[in-house]
């Protein structure tokens, strides 16, 4: 399959998809995020994720699309590798992070967000804040969130899960099957990939 999208990417052509165009890969019916999907939203937001194929830490990205399982457990993103979404081209990426979604988590995805606005059930609402009880009330208000207790996560500490220095599932991925943690975990990082700016494609130098 990966085989597929790397031929893809060597088409030029530059696309701007219309929300029409890409619906069909939009999530519908029932799902909830708990407080893991909440600060992994977080994380989509602010641009902080785990590279998959690379193997590091990025942050001060610009959230493209955000994917998650029909079940709502497990989280993927991708980010355009500049201070806007509109810096990159949208080549295939709506199709390119369902599959690669699904790959790593080993379950069905669909597109819950594009940029800052939930696309989810056509919601399609902007979260103007990233604020943890701002986003769990946006949440609550259209039915996409469920409290569970065994997470100790609070308005006063989320920012500690966002903002990770040492992602603790760095050395599980060679012993364990770490799509049960990456993603679905406080500890691990969002995993996800990016789109290199036009600028950098055609050769501008980055601050």
């Amino acid at each position: 399959m990966k085989k597929l999208f790397f031929a893809l990417t060597f088409l030029f052509l530059s696309t701007t998809y219309s929300i029409s165009e890409i619906s069909k890969y939009f999530g519908s019916g029932k799902i909830t995020l708990d407080e893991v999907g909440v600060v992994n939203f977080i994380r989509y937001l602010e641009g902080r994720f785990y590279i998959e194929d690379l193997g590091r830490e990025m942050h001060n990205n610009s959230p493209m699309y955000y994917a998650v399982t029909d079940d709502g457990k497990i989280s993927y993103g991708w980010f355009c590798r500049a201070n806007t979404r509109d810096a990159c081209y949208e080549n295939f990426v709506p199709f390119k992070i369902i599959e690669y979604c699904k790959e790593y988590a080993k379950k069905n995805c669909k597109i819950f967000a594009v940029g800052n606005k939930i696309v989810w059930n056509d919601i399609n609402v902007f979260v103007d804040s990233n604020d943890f009880n701002k986003v769990i009330e946006l949440l609550k208000k259209n039915n996409l969130y469920e409290a569970n207790l065994i997470y100790k996560v609070s308005q006063n500490n989320y920012l500690n899960f966002v903002n990770l220095t040492i992602d603790q599932c760095r050395n599980k991925k060679s012993s364990i099957d770490y799509s049960n943690f990456r993603g679905a975990d406080l500890d691990c990082l969002l995993p996800g990939r990016f789109e290199i700016s036009i600028g950098d494609q055609q050769g501008d130098s980055r601050p």
